[in-house]
């Protein structure tokens, strides 16, 4: 399969800098994952369903005992989306997403924000539901970010080639050399 220049050096050239957890997650799931542009009219709809979806989480934490610690705290090269605090001191890190169902890219990214203090949890959370993650999930993610960061710096092109459909990832995706792409099924 013939890689375009472009496509090869998308993936060392990510690693290079550091990749946001938005990313990583979806480069976990396929290495050959290059992230489609984003329009500025989807990007405002997009915060705006994300800011409802915030006040909802945050009110659902209030009515069951959580103090809001922080909105958008920065990070590495990210933001957490909320932090709570229970009465007994633990820590809520609370990743919100604005879809309705949440998906495995979802917790992988929630995964990728766990800073392994001994008094924090981690949970993705959408307008209904919060998903705690287990300290074995978010590790197991770690390493396989870790895996992932190698393969994609030590084997750029066999990455970028490295097609694994994903209904998560693939709609956002815009690797047009992988034989999944959508405007290749379109054309079918």
């Amino acid at each position: 399969m013939e890689v375009s220049q472009s496509s090869s050096q998308a993936a060392p050239n990510a690693v290079k800098k550091r990749l946001s957890p938005s990313i990583l997650a979806r480069l976990i799931i396929c290495p050959a994952y290059i992230p489609a542009p984003f329009d500025n009219e989807s990007r405002i709809r997009l915060q705006g369903l994300h800011a409802m979806t915030i006040l909802r989480v945050i009110s659902r934490h209030i009515k069951n005992g959580f103090q809001l610690k922080s909105l958008e705290r920065r990070g590495k090269g990210f933001r957490i989306d909320l932090e709570f605090q229970r009465p007994d001191g633990w820590i809520r890190v609370s990743e919100v997403k604005s879809a309705r169902e949440l998906t495995e890219v979802h917790r992988i990214q929630a995964a990728l924000y766990s800073e392994n203090r001994s008094n924090e949890e981690v949970v993705v959370s959408n307008g209904t539901t919060d998903i705690a993650l287990s300290r074995e999930y978010i590790e197991e993610i770690r390493r396989q970010a870790e895996a992932t960061r190698r393969f994609l710096m030590d084997c750029p092109n066999e990455a970028v080639a490295s097609f694994r459909p994903n209904s998560c990832v693939c709609h956002t995706c815009a690797n047009t050399s992988c034989p999944f792409h959508r405007s290749r099924i379109l054309e079918s």
